[in-house]
């Protein structure tokens, strides 16, 4: 059985980033979109679902929420085409395919009303803070990105050119891949990492766990790694093979890391956030580490960050008081009721796919 880590959003400098468009793709029998407050327990309905199915060997993938990185967000059944999502803001969704594919689970209808609008204003008051928070969050990184773009924009002149080492990386490709499988591969679109209340939280090492040929890329912001990868992508799928793609959450326009399944091959990106020092594989220097130039922006670029983290620390400790009051109006034992029934529906699935 295998279980995978990821993050299907984060906290950026264009404000939360989402990517739950690749959660579950075309292949999907079924999806549960959960609706219900804050502390109405969806992240333990679907760790509830996740750990059942698991015990009963069924491969999944776990995506963890970026305002709260022990959190869940979504749990994928990619061999029965079913997932279950947090279907509330910032991710909001609604049905696409409503009865033939998509169901809404309430857990709404598990509250006592009557607590709630008892609460009303504090539940409100504790919702305007929280979202102040969030946008002093998002200043913050988008003040880090900024000058992150200086230093790129410094770094770019002298970049190296590493077209040698890019070709080297493509004919590995080449020389593992299988016959051409007749169509044009896929690529996913994923977090392996996110700003979160925790700071910055990487399941990387996770997913290069099965990984058996590791190239890193290293080098300062504006030195092209991006765009390496972007061409090795397009390589990759012209090859008929599929590809995960995974963003920079400061900066999620931009590809940080690739892994390439079929042909058990990662080319990941080494950055100030997450050095990868430890990894074995070979490194291909890009450039623009130790630009003189960008030494003062990058401990001012540090300081937002950090101010960034602990402004989601804020708004944490404000969706928890807020959660509070959901909690307490809860009947967690039906609730617990209607999560089996669920789970027994998800298991028959099995004589389906």
């Amino acid at each position: 059985m295998q279980i995978r880590h990821f993050f299907a959003g984060s906290n950026s400098g264009e404000g939360f980033y989402s990517l739950f468009d690749y959660i579950i793709g075309s292949e999907a029998k079924k999806i549960y979109l959960l609706k219900g407050g804050p502390g109405t327990g969806k992240s333990s309905f679907m760790r509830y679902i996740a750990q059942e199915m698991g015990k009963a060997g069924y491969d999944h993938e776990l995506f963890f929420c970026s305002s709260d990185s022990r959190a869940l967000d979504a749990v994928c059944f990619p061999d029965l085409g079913v997932a279950l999502l947090d279907a509330t803001a910032p991710h909001a969704r609604e049905p696409k395919w409503p009865g033939c594919r998509d169901q809404l689970l309430c857990l709404g209808d598990f509250w006592q009303g009557d607590i709630l609008e008892a609460k009303r204003e504090e539940i409100i008051a504790g919702g305007r803070i929280k979202q102040a928070h969030f946008a002093s969050a998002f200043r913050y990184f988008a003040a880090a990105l900024a000058l992150e773009e200086n230093m790129a924009a410094r770094n770019g002149p002298n970049r190296r050119d590493c077209s040698e080492e890019l070709e080297e990386i493509l004919a590995t490709v080449h020389g593992a891949r299988p016959g051409y499988l007749g169509k044009p591969g896929l690529i996913r679109h994923l977090f392996a990492s996110a700003l979160t209340p925790e700071g910055y939280v990487s399941h990387l090492e996770s997913l290069l766990a099965e990984i058996s040929t590791l190239f890193v890329l290293a080098g300062g912001p504006g030195t092209g790694k991006s765009g390496y990868l972007q061409t090795i992508a397009q390589h990759v799928q012209g090859l008929g093979l599929d590809v995960e793609v995974f963003h920079y959450p400061l900066n999620p326009r931009k590809w940080l890391h690739l892994i390439i399944p079929a042909l058990a091959m990662a080319v990941v990106t080494a950055t100030d956030l997450e050095p990868l020092e430890d990894l074995s594989g070979p490194r291909v220097d890009c450039g623009g580490m130790q630009n003189p130039e960008n030494a003062g922006e990058h401990g001012l670029w540090q300081e937002l960050l950090h101010l960034g983290v602990h402004s989601l620390q804020q708004a944490q400790s404000s969706h928890l008081a807020v959660e509070e009051f959901y909690t307490r109006s809860m009947d967690f034992a039906a609730l617990a009721a209607y999560r089996d029934q669920v789970l027994a529906e998800i298991m028959g699935y099995r004589n389906l796919s």
